[in-house]
């Protein structure tokens, strides 16, 4: 299976607002979601749980709307605005696209895990703050996983790596694409940093995240790539990020101390994941550009008789 169809026939370039979305796609889709989102999030936003103006609270239920109508459904407006039914089914496929080979189950299931917990024991104080309660580390990891994927796994990886990163690598290539696509991720989240979700990270845990995902970023590109662009792969993936991070202030570290130190981790131990990967592969990442259809090619050799 192809990393994408739109590396195939796509529909015919229509007018209006889908010629529009055809002339800009990627502009098109990156201001649908942070939209869709943004607008999506302002009852989480006004709430108790955020700035207290409504007398509610949502909790980090309040989130699940934006995700769902952003990255998700702006990736499958686009790819139907593109390619039409065929694209949608394509993409489809993907999201059920299993078989890839364990190592990458192993990278997904325990390489995040370890990488991560590798970030937080560089910091000073690490082992004093460590008290692993390892029975209730697992069967959060379980109860967690399946809930994450459903949930922030589902509702963008459709849409970042679905629509977004092949159209951004065959532009910019892997490194740029990796490094664009890591820092509108982690700024579509900024309206959340008004919210219990990261309301205690400030300005510096705010930079650190956006810093600390562009390493994340070109990690998940190497993934992708090797995995033929599988988005069951990249739920997995982004679902055991998300989960180890509850799980590891639940039950390996204080919430409070995971709260205060999370995001330099993260920072410290994917920005050095992404330079060993960055040196490796000497920037490409896996990445393997289509190759030019076969009426490209007749198209080619006929002007040059």
């Amino acid at each position: 299976m192809s990393i994408s169809s739109f590396d195939r026939s796509t529909v015919p370039t229509a007018s209006g607002l889908r010629g529009l979305l055809q002339r800009h796609p990627l502009v098109s889709y990156f201001v649908l979601a942070f939209g869709f989102s943004w607008v999506a999030w302002i009852p989480y936003l006004l709430a108790q749980d955020g700035l207290g103006i409504l007398p509610v609270r949502l909790s980090q239920v309040g989130l699940v709307p934006g995700a769902y109508l952003g990255p998700l459904l702006s990736g499958f407006l686009m790819v139907g605005a593109m390619e039409g039914k065929a694209g949608v089914r394509h993409l489809l496929r993907r999201m059920i696209q299993w078989r890839v080979g364990w190592k990458w189950y192993l990278v997904a299931l325990v390489g995040i895990p370890v990488i991560s917990m590798l970030g937080f024991m560089t910091l000073p104080g690490a082992g004093a703050a460590l008290h692993p309660a390892f029975p209730q580390f697992f069967l959060f990891l379980l109860l967690l996983l399946p809930v994450e994927m459903l949930t922030s796994g589902l509702a963008e990886e459709p849409g970042w790596r679905g629509f977004a990163l092949p159209r951004l690598q065959a532009q910019y290539g892997p490194l740029l694409a990796s490094i664009i696509l890591g820092v509108l991720w982690q700024c579509w989240h900024l309206p959340l940093y008004l919210t219990d979700w990261g309301r205690d990270a400030g300005w510096l845990g705010i930079s650190e995240d956006i810093i600390g995902n562009l390493g994340l970023t070109i990690l998940i590109t190497w993934v992708f790539n090797n995995t033929r662009g599988s988005l069951f792969i990249m739920i997995v993936l982004h679902a055991m990020l998300d989960t180890f991070a509850s799980t590891a202030a639940l039950s390996l570290f204080s919430f409070a101390w995971v709260q205060q130190h999370g995001h330099l981790a993260m920072l410290i131990g994917f920005t050095v994941a992404g330079l060993v990967l960055v040196i490796v592969t000497r920037g490409r990442l896996g990445y393997k550009p289509a190759a030019p259809a076969p009426t490209d090619v007749t198209a080619v050799l006929s002007r040059d008789r």
